[in-house]
């Protein structure tokens, strides 16, 4: 196999990009409540100090120096100085005057806690195995990064840029974030046993298929040609790969198909007929269905607009 690298290509296809929110300092009696919100990946960077996370249905988890938490599906949180203040929402706090020049304080006396807050968002109408099974929170402690220097070098450089208050600090931090949200993903299989996307490209036999599907999606591939390219039968292949994939591998390649498809009409210059092609459709009319299928809106339809929206 050549060194087709499908983590990044599915992040690519997502077209993932991060924003600041504001810097954070939590003193004494502070717990803000952060709403629930669209399908964003939010990061809350601990700079200096320490605090807690509370999640519903979770216990809070304690947040040191060089820590991140990267929440995804916009789920809601609550930040705080101590484990079990009661809080108030964000937008109470920002009316009440709690954000000035781009820092947002709670509480009284000397700050418990400085962070980073911030959100990566993506391509939304994109549903991908790798993001639909991402845990409620992921916690990276640069404690426990010793065996993964990658990480643990980017927490720190994200961390040295922030005081650095710089030009083009801000473009910088973004790029770390979306580094650092890849290199997130990436880990689970290393800290959950079969965990979903990322525990199959790990799989010796269903990386190989995997590869098969993103090498040549146009190919109208059957499921004994790929169980005989991960080296296992038809039936065992098939129930695995939904296993662990999350979906059957004919309803994987369709979705991938669709997902190029999106990614071709937004940035490039071929016909919709060449697009259809390439991504595995013989048929105009059927690709435009089931693209419309699957985005709410026809290939024509969903260029024109996004160029309505550059112009």
């Amino acid at each position: 196999m050549d060194n087709l690298d499908i983590l990044s290509e599915v992040f690519s296809a997502l077209r993932i990009r991060s924003q600041l929110y504001f810097s954070a300092e939590l003193r004494a009696g502070a717990a803000i409540c952060v709403p629930e919100e669209r399908r964003r990946i939010r990061f809350h960077l601990v700079l200096q100090g320490q605090c807690y996370l509370r999640m519903e249905g979770r216990a809070a988890s304690l947040l040191s120096e060089g820590d991140i938490v990267l929440i995804p599906n916009g789920a809601s949180q609550i930040l705080s100085a101590e484990p079990d203040t009661p809080a108030i929402s964000l937008e109470k706090a920002i009316k009440a005057g709690a954000l000035r020049d781009g820092v947002l304080r709670g509480g009284t006396g000397v700050a418990r806690a400085v962070l980073l807050c911030g959100f990566c968002q993506f391509d939304e109408g994109i549903e991908h195995p790798a993001l639909a099974d991402l845990p409620p929170a992921i916690h990276l402690r640069i404690a426990e990064l010793g065996a993964e220097p990658w990480v643990t070098a980017s927490l720190k450089l994200l961390a040295l840029e922030a005081g650095l208050a710089a030009q083009g600090t801000t473009a910088i931090l973004g790029r770390l974030i979306e580094i650092v949200v890849i290199q997130a993903t990436r880990r689970l299989s290393l800290v959950r046993e079969g965990y979903g996307f990322i525990a199959a490209l790990a799989d010796p036999h269903l990386s190989r298929a995997l590869y098969m599907l993103h090498r040549m999606p146009e190919k109208a591939w059957r499921v004994g040609e790929l169980a005989e390219a991960a080296g296992m039968s038809r039936a065992r292949f098939a129930d695995r790969f939904a296993e662990i994939v999350g979906v059957p591998p004919i309803e994987y390649l369709t979705r991938w198909r669709l997902i190029k498809a999106r990614g071709l009409l937004s940035e490039s210059q071929l016909s919709i007929e060449d697009i259809a092609e390439r991504c595995g459709y013989a048929s105009l009319p059927s690709f435009t269905r089931r693209f419309k299928a699957q985005f709410g809106v026809g290939p024509g339809t969903f260029r024109r607009t996004l160029r309505e929206a550059a112009e």
